[in-house]
């Protein structure tokens, strides 16, 4: 097995992780606070890594540039799915990452010229076809869904689209630099925490008095998002000659989704209808296929 799939399945792994502790675990925890967690343990073990190993940081002004977009929109994308994630149905709102690969692709083609096969147009297809039915039933059926919960699903659409396009800007960030993974992982979580810090200031959101069950619900996040992060940045990194392989990796990566949505389904007991379900497990299913197409 190539490294860099199996770091996209380690990626996956932590995927996962991070969904069910946010859903099971960190309900009373404001979504800025849990995010910011994440931020701060990654950058406040990667940022001494890469100065011990370099004697310092990168200087190139296109590496700085791509972090400070990048940085920006994933704080939006990531406070928005979290909030998603614990306040409306898994297997409604998780089936729309699905696209991420998709939004990704078209970046791909934009940023790089880098065209996919008929096959995999064909599959980015069905998968949207599959995203479009999920959101339409979820809508339907109050029990799914509900007036409310459908936001939810929309905070998801936002998050899917800002994920995929800033996957492909990752790519450009590690390219450009020595070790572009540990590079990239450790300056990008440096900035994405002051960004965070400063919007939970903002917001006022309270830090203290948030007990040891929080407290330890948002490490377990924290420790599963440093995983998640640079496992899929050094995917990137490994396969960075094969042209269009960073869509592969965040394919691979998006095969966490059956696994969180039958869990919201089996041990979170949620109702969704059987045409939700499906339509979902239809969208991943395609994602899915789309990987043993492009791999």
């Amino acid at each position: 097995m190539p490294v860099w799939v199996l770091f996209s399945l380690v990626a996956m792994v932590g995927n996962v992780a991070k969904v069910l502790v946010v859903k099971r675990f960190c309900q009373d925890v404001d979504s800025r606070l849990v995010v910011l967690s994440g931020r701060v343990v990654s950058a406040a073990v990667l940022m001494p890594v890469l100065v011990w190993r370099f004697g310092g940081v990168p200087t190139d002004a296109g590496f700085w540039g791509t972090i400070a977009v990048t940085a920006v929109f994933t704080a939006v994308a990531s406070v928005l799915l979290t909030e998603a994630v614990k306040k409306g149905p898994l297997a409604v709102v998780m089936p729309v990452q699905a696209a991420v690969p998709v939004f990704a692709m078209g970046a791909l083609v934009v940023i790089y010229h880098e065209l996919p096969g008929w096959d995999a147009v064909v599959l980015i297809g069905v998968s949207m076809a599959a995203i479009a039915y999920t959101l339409w039933a979820s809508y339907a059926d109050k029990r799914a869904a509900g007036d409310r919960r459908m936001v939810f699903a929309v905070y998801s659409v936002i998050a899917a689209g800002i994920f995929g396009v800033c996957t492909i800007l990752d790519r450009v960030a590690i390219s450009q630099v020595a070790d572009g993974a540990l590079a990239y992982s450790a300056c990008w979580n440096l900035v994405s925490a002051g960004i965070m810090a400063g919007e939970t200031v903002r917001a006022r959101v309270r830090v203290r008095g948030m007990g040891r069950k929080n407290a330890a619900a948002v490490g377990m996040y924290a420790g599963a998002v440093l995983v998640a992060f640079y496992a899929q940045q050094y995917a990137v990194q490994r396969s960075l000659e094969i042209a269009g392989a960073v869509v592969n990796v965040k394919s691979v990566v998006m095969l966490h989704l059956p696994v969180v949505i039958l869990a919201g389904v089996l041990f979170f007991g949620e109702r969704v209808s059987r045409r939700v379900l499906v339509g979902g497990l239809v969208a991943v299913a395609a994602g899915i296929w789309l990987v043993r197409v492009i791999v």
